[in-house]
């Protein structure tokens, strides 16, 4: 279901946020009071608007009520980032998601009850961390213990078998839980993109194909020996 998302600060993290979203199908609204980041945008999602958004006013001239989710991704300005913060807050009932910058700026963003409060640079370190240890990984998620979900490009040995015939479950200690299908469509823009679509339950004769992507649970080291010995 495609959604009227506003962004507000369009930096590197929100900039890229904002192009990802557009490019996904749903509707951005990029706000920025930097006209040099407004105007590298404009090009790349629905709507670049030049706003500061720490003063009320400025709010009033945002689609707030026709909104569906409102993303605080200001990143250099912690005092900007929460004077934004409340006024959304006050003039929008909707999902907030807001950056936090520092570990005071985090508390003060919990005393405002924000819904989703987050820390793209820690989490993305810790990310790349797992990603540095298993092989191919594209994206994990890493669980309690020594566990984790990997997503990773289908290893060249594993194409043209069966999930019975590869018997991960048995050789490596880890299970192939689903496979994203990538198909290349056209966004909201017309620029071609790559879409994928979780495939769902996989049974022992589906047949891997080329362009999959495996999403794997298991520990990190049976992962890695698993992509290795298919490689």
């Amino acid at each position: 279901m495609h959604k009227k998302i506003i962004v507000i600060g369009l930096g590197n993290f929100g900039g890229n946020l904002a192009i990802k979203l557009t490019e996904d199908g749903h509707e951005v609204f990029g706000v920025d009071k930097s006209p040099a980041k407004v105007e590298l945008l404009q090009r790349k999602i629905n709507h670049a608007i030049g706003l500061d958004t720490s003063e009320e006013s400025s709010i009033n001239h945002l689609p707030i009520d026709d909104c569906d989710l409102v993303v605080v991704a200001i990143g250099e300005n912690v005092g900007a980032s929460i004077t934004t913060t409340a006024l959304i807050k006050k003039h929008f009932n909707g999902r907030i998601i807001a950056r936090s910058l520092t570990t005071v700026h985090k508390t003060v963003l919990e005393a405002m009850q924000i819904d989703e409060i987050i820390e793209p640079e820690a989490e993305y370190a810790h990310e790349l961390a797992n990603r540095i240890m298993v092989k191919g990984a594209i994206k994990s998620m890493e669980l309690h213990g020594d566990y984790e979900i990997v997503e990773v490009k289908i290893p060249r040995k594993v194409i043209g078998k069966t999930l019975g015939e590869l018997d991960i479950k048995t050789k490596h200690k880890a299970h192939i839980i689903t496979v994203i299908k990538q198909t290349e469509k056209s966004n909201y823009l017309g620029s071609p993109t790559m879409q994928k679509k979780v495939y769902g339950i996989l049974h022992s004769v589906y047949q891997f194909e080329e362009n999959d992507l495996l999403l794997v649970f298991g520990n990190k080291k049976n992962i890695d020996r698993f992509i290795e010995e298919n490689a």
